[in-house]
């Protein structure tokens, strides 16, 4: 196999596994289909300030039968290095992704039974795209198209249960990844926290993630900078590091050897959310990645280093 080739293989599944932006989300279903997480042990929340009067108690309250959509629209860019030469840049078609949700019933007990569908996944071409990336991008995630499942969560968001139904369509490689997202979505919710908040009120969700074989930690602080018995308007920063590792991902052959070598995400944005609805409404969030590691592709070839720099422009939307 090419170089360049598994470089790219590799560079792709790290960006997948660790740059997705769940910080954004108060609770959601994954925004890329192709994202695999599970956790290495249980969130930790804690309130740092309970913020001004009045406060509330944060808890999504939607009606049986309300249903919500939801329009990701994901920009990407990306400069790689290969022993310290760089590699033209090559423009990344935006990829919008359209999802679904019905609330099939709640509780007496305010627990949340949701069934949600992914729709239309559409890629958007860029300037001087190759058309060869743009084929594979839209064949991939045509074949995706469809997936659905269901969700029982708390008012707090915490997911109680989970059934994720793939398509038939889907290719066999994403198929193997979806399953094993199936097995790991309780990572893409953040937990409201427990007792009062208002405006001003902070909150951090420290997670420790085993992403595709890629362990990290992750640290979240939420800020309310307005809310109301309808909804707020909160304001999030993250971060996640990763320790040396070595790297096993599915999409690379068994002769190929990867190690991390450092790994540091940082990531703001806003977001608005009505408690009658689980989703945002809108939002924004911008990401920056860095990572350096090595790679060996047989015996027979020497060790090669690369670093790779990837930036997350994502909108959220409900139209």
């Amino acid at each position: 196999m090419n170089k360049t080739l598994i470089l790219s293989v590799l560079i792709g599944g790290i960006c997948g596994n660790i740059s997705t932006p769940i910080a954004i989300q108060p609770v959601t279903a994954a925004p890329l289909p192709q994202l695999e997480r599970s956790l290495a042990a249980p969130a930790t929340i804690e309130v740092l300030t309970p913020g001004a009067e009045p406060r509330r108690e944060l808890k999504f309250r939607p009606a049986a039968n309300s249903k919500q959509t939801m329009v990701m629209t994901m920009g990407m860019s990306m400069d790689m290095s290969i022993d310290n030469s760089p590699l033209p840049k090559t423009p990344i078609p935006k990829m919008v992704i359209k999802m679904d949700l019905n609330v099939q019933k709640v509780d007496p007990s305010g627990d949340i039974h949701y069934q949600f569908a992914y729709g239309d996944i559409k890629v958007i071409s860029e300037k001087d795209t190759p058309p060869a990336m743009l084929a594979a991008m839209q064949k991939s995630l045509k074949s995706v198209t469809g997936i659905q499942g269901n969700l029982v969560i708390n008012s707090s968001g915490l997911i109680k249960s989970k059934n994720f139904i793939l398509p038939k369509t889907a290719e066999p490689t994403m198929r193997e990844t979806l399953e094993q997202f199936n097995k790991s979505i309780d990572q893409v919710t953040t937990q409201f926290p427990s007792g009062m908040l208002g405006v001003g009120g902070k909150w951090q969700v420290n997670n420790a993630i085993d992403a595709g074989g890629i362990k990290f930690n992750q640290s979240a602080i939420y800020e309310i900078m307005e809310i109301s018995d309808i909804g707020m308007t909160v304001q999030t920063k993250m971060t996640q590091s990763a320790l040396p590792q070595d790297l096993k991902l599915p999409t690379l052959g068994k002769d190929v050897k990867a190690k991390l070598t450092s790994l540091n995400t940082t990531g703001e944005g806003q977001y608005r959310v009505k408690f009658d609805s689980l989703l945002p409404i809108t939002g924004k969030l911008l990401l920056n990645t860095n990572s350096k590691m090595s790679i060996k592709v047989s015996t027979k070839e020497p060790l090669t280093n690369v670093v790779n720099n990837i930036a997350i422009d994502l909108n959220i939307s409900d139209k």
